[in-house]
């Protein structure tokens, strides 16, 4: 029985998709990164605002941890892949 690192590598990478889909939605969900522009106002983004400094809340941090744990599972899944297919290529090599 043959055991390939490729059943544990490709759904590292699938749920590292879904955990950067799942992120990023709530990026695009948070109102600290919501555009308020309405049709009447076109260019009310060419306006200067002043703001006081915006200090992000754990709402505002937690998906990018989130986006950026996915990159890393996407790294190690990959990684994985690569090191069986590197396997494979040294194997086959040493009976040929």
């Amino acid at each position: 029985m043959s055991i390939s690192s490729l059943q544990s590598g490709y759904p590292i990478v699938q749920q590292s998709y879904k955990m950067a889909d799942e992120a990023a939605r709530e990026i695009q969900e948070s109102n600290s990164f919501k555009n308020d522009f309405s049709d009447n106002d076109a260019l009310k983004f060419n306006a200067i605002e002043h703001k006081k400094a915006h200090h992000p809340s754990k709402n505002d941090i937690e998906p990018m941890l989130k986006l950026n744990q996915a990159a890393q599972y996407n790294r190690v899944g990959t990684n994985v892949i690569q090191r069986e297919q590197d396997m494979i290529g040294s194997l086959l090599d040493i009976h040929i």
